[in-house]
């Protein structure tokens, strides 16, 4: 028996182990397909050597049912049914389910109570302890108002009014007073002795703070009452708290209603001097005459006012200006009346300058502009007045001053003559104001005779009124206009440094200075065609120059070199008008000699020039500091047997190759700067020696300076230092001593800057071609023909994207046929249930017939 049990246990065991192992699905060979390999390669694994189609099929087929089959299902069909039930879903019902079931239900319930709360039309009734408020009559207790008070206990009126009979409650009531006096002296005592304790403890706590004073530092009463300083929130809040709020401003005005209320202010202002010229002073005439405050219009006579009297008015001291005070006329003498005839001429003399001072100021506001201009340097009316004073001026400036304090102390009654020659006077001011309109000039001789008799200031205050007067914010038409006036003063530039000769030429630099804006404010309107203007002018002025190329142009055309300065872009790489200016400037000092002193303030007037053009955009022209160099050559003594090598256009022989040398110690007091008259002086004097050395040594130091970054700047530097070295600083002033020091400083500076070689650009060495096969990363077994890295890779991109495509169209057609399937199913589905639908009617008919036929049958046999 035992035996067979284990026999059996042991086949269960194994009956289990079989059923517990799942065997691996068999596929069937028929479905499988092997993909075959044209080439073996060693070390690779090829994990797609067999496929299941069916598998895959099926997938696919499981994929599209529910993504493509279920949109098309879906398709134009918006409604849903959405459920909010608690447990949806075919959750299985516990108790968590019920009690939120339930939860929500009470929720549901509070809202809808709470919402009909204050509803006093539902049939709801309101209560009040328990009784509804129709039922209550009155709010408040029925025995609240009784009028009979209570009645007193006996006993208690006894014992509490009158204290009863009872000898026993009087010794009671003596003993309970005792005791409260008692009680009383006791905590009287107890506070006297809390007090007295806390007196002597504070004593003594005093006396220990004395003892401590001493060794610590005292504090002034100032210390210890200066309050803590504050801290930067603290004075920062304070600021922000009394800082002034921003006011609402006016709208900025545009460019052309400022030209336009500058033009109509113009027009206004010359009206009024025309009616002044006229005699017709609208100031005069609007002037108050006095009335006295008890002179009603009521119907009275009115005296006829007399024009001649003077207004009443009252000084500081309540006397009547008016009277005729004879004993302080007399008192002035014969000096104040001196003093006021000169005082009447200088009126006379100055008025329209005032004026036109006064009229001009009204306008600076509207004037200004944050655009880069050169407004700043425009003619300011004071600035012109002050200029033209003459010593007549000021030789009557302090009797005019004496004159003003006599009659503020005297003041003095009009007469009628005075009064009589006031319109002749304003009518000669007037007159000889300038106008506030121009016309446009039609030619250039119109335009010079118009600034021919004028100064300098009216001069370009006339120019100024003309592009106000015909701006092209005003009319687009008068850029034309602005091109023609652009011509115009060119031209006149040219005239007035053709003929500029030593009398004249400081007028002519101040007629180019008050110019300058004007020009730049005419370029402004119309740029390049200005541009194009100015060029032309520059080709002109160099072909001048090219018939005689070894002598320096006269000033009519290094003029227009310096404007282009002044109203171009000098720092640009390439400039239509600044780079030909800039290669003519290089052919003057690279070419032309120099013979005579007007030559050399030329060439370093030219030289100055450079240092604006490269100002900021740090180039070099080495015939700049090459002209330098020739200069400091000049300036050092040599033998006539002596050849020291210098670079052409300077000669090293000949009487000129010590124009600037002097021969004996120069001291005199001579200013350093350079003056106009040496570019029209011929002749050569020690003090412009020592000018020319000393303006030489400046621009070499500003050239170095510029230049410091320039690497070839030592070798270009070189020649200076044996010439400097040669130089006799005793003939010259000390200021020749300091810029000498600040060069050679300079220089050597220079040359102690380390030189860094030039290297050539480190490349990888290029590997030699060796006998070994080519590793391909990649093996396609594709043989291609060797192409560059980017059309290698743009052919196998284009090789993916070929291999996508025929991939998506595949499964293009592949959706296409499932749905095309999904349709025809559709279609017989809805077929076979209208087949149905007939074959059930069609059945229910023939019922319906056989049932009629049979009632027809029926009525036959009855009624036979």
């Amino acid at each position: 028996m035992a035996k067979n049990k284990k026999n059996k246990r042991q086949s269960a065991d194994a009956f289990n182990s079989k059923k517990s192992t799942v065997k691996p699905k068999q596929l069937n060979p028929f479905e499988v397909h092997l993909n075959k390999e044209k080439f073996k390669i060693l070390g690779r694994k090829n994990k797609h050597d067999r496929g299941l189609p069916g598998v895959s099929r099926a997938k696919a087929q499981n994929k599209r049912k529910a993504t493509l089959g279920r949109e098309y299902l879906e398709k134009h069909k918006t409604n849903k049914f959405k459920d909010n039930r608690i447990g949806r879903g075919g959750q299985d019902e516990n108790d968590d389910l019920a009690m939120a079931r339930f939860a929500a239900e009470k929720m549901t319930q509070y809202k809808e109570k709470k919402r009909n709360i204050y509803n006093l039309n539902d049939d709801e009734m309101l209560t009040h302890r328990g009784q509804t408020l129709e039922e209550i009559e009155q709010f408040r207790e029925p025995d609240s108002d009784g009028s009979e008070d209570e009645a007193l206990d006996a006993e208690f009126t006894e014992s509490a009014h009158f204290g009863g009979g009872n000898e026993k409650d009087k010794t009671d009531r003596k003993a309970a007073i005792e005791e409260m006096i008692a009680e009383a002296k006791r905590k009287k005592a107890e506070i006297a002795k809390d007090k007295d304790e806390v007196y002597e403890l504070t004593s003594r706590l005093d006396s220990n703070y004395k003892s401590l004073i001493s060794m610590m530092g005292k504090l002034s009463k100032r210390e210890s009452e200066s309050k803590p300083p504050q801290d930067d929130y603290d004075r920062v809040l304070r600021e922000m708290i009394f800082e002034p709020r921003g006011e609402v401003a006016d709208k900025l005005a545009s460019e052309e209603e400022i030209q336009r209320k500058e033009k109509e202010r113009l027009e206004k202002l010359e009206q009024e001097r025309l009616a002044r010229m006229r005699g017709d002073d609208p100031v005069a005439q609007e002037k108050p005459t006095h009335r006295s405050a008890d002179a009603l219009d009521d119907g009275y006579l009115v005296e006829s006012e007399n024009e001649d009297e003077p207004t009443l008015a009252y000084d500081i001291n309540g006397d009547i200006n008016a009277e005729d005070d004879d004993a302080n006329d007399e008192a002035l003498g014969d000096d104040t009346l001196e003093n006021q005839d000169d005082s009447q001429e200088l009126e006379a003399a100055g008025g329209d300058d005032d004026e036109e001072s006064d009229v001009e100021d009204e306008g600076e506001e509207e004037e200004e502009s944050d655009d880069d201009s050169l407004e700043d340097l425009k003619v300011s009316e004071t600035e012109s007045e002050v200029e033209e004073e003459d010593n007549e001026v000021e030789s009557t400036k302090e009797s005019k001053q004496k004159r003003n304090e006599q009659e503020q102390k005297q003041p003095k009654r009009k007469t009628s003559e005075q009064n009589g020659e006031a319109p002749e006077a304003k009518r000669t001011k007037a007159e000889k104001q300038l106008p506030f309109t121009f016309d446009m000039p039609g030619s250039y001789e119109e335009l010079s005779v118009l600034l021919e008799k004028q100064s300098i200031a009216d001069q370009a205050r006339i120019v100024e009124r003309i592009i106000k007067c015909h701006h092209p914010k005003l009319d687009p038409a008068n850029r034309e206009k602005m091109l023609k006036l652009l011509t115009y003063l060119l031209q006149l530039l040219n005239d007035i440094f053709a003929d500029a000769k030593e009398s004249n030429i400081a007028d002519s630099f101040k007629k180019f200075d008050k110019m300058s804006p004007y020009f730049y404010d005419l370029i402004q309107m119309n740029p390049e065609r200005s541009a194009a203007c100015i060029l032309e002018v520059i080709k002109e002025k160099y072909e001048e120059y090219k018939k005689s190329p070894k002598v320096f142009p006269q000033l009519d055309t290094v003029v227009f070199l310096k404007l282009v300065s002044n109203v171009f872009s000098t720092s640009d790489f390439r400039h239509p008008v600044v780079s030909p200016s800039f290669v003519f400037v290089s052919h003057m000092l690279s070419r032309a000699r120099v013979r005579n002193r007007k030559d050399l303030a030329i060439g370093l007037f030219i030289a100055t020039l450079v240092l604006e053009y490269t100002s900021f955009s740090k180039r070099f022209l080495p015939a700049a500091v090459n002209y330098l160099l020739g200069i400091i050559y000049l300036a050092i003594p040599k033998r006539a047997i002596e050849i020291v090598q210098i670079v052409p256009p300077f000669q090293s022989r000949g009487p000129q190759n010590c124009l600037l040398a002097l021969n004996e110690k120069f001291e005199e007091s001579v200013d350093p700067k350079l003056f106009a008259a040496d570019l029209v002086t011929l002749d050569i004097d020690d003090s412009f020696k020592v000018r020319a050395l000393h303006s030489s040594l400046a621009m070499l130091n500003d050239f170095i300076e510029n230049a410091m970054d320039n690497v070839g700047l030592r070798f270009m530097l070189e020649p200076f230092g044996n010439l400097l070295e040669r130089i006799d600083l005793e003939l010259y002033p000390d200021f020749i001593r300091g810029n000498l020091e600040k060069a050679q400083q300079a220089i050597n500076a220079v040359n102690a800057r380390p030189l860094h070689r030039l290297v050539a650009v480190e490349k990888k060495p290029k590997a030699l071609r060796l006998m070994e096969p080519k590793i391909v990363a990649v093996h396609d077994d594709k043989r291609r023909p060797k192409l560059s890295k980017e059309k290698e890779m743009r052919a196998i991109l284009s090789h993916k994207l070929k291999r996508e495509t025929k991939g998506a169209v595949r499964e293009i057609r592949r959706d296409n046929e499932f749905i095309a399937k999904m349709k025809i199913k559709k279609q017989i589905q809805s077929d076979m249930e209208r087949k149905e639908k007939v074959r059930r009617i069609y059945a229910e008919a023939s019922l319906q017939q056989g049932e009629l036929n049979a009632l027809s049958r029926s009525k036959k046999k009855t009624k036979f």
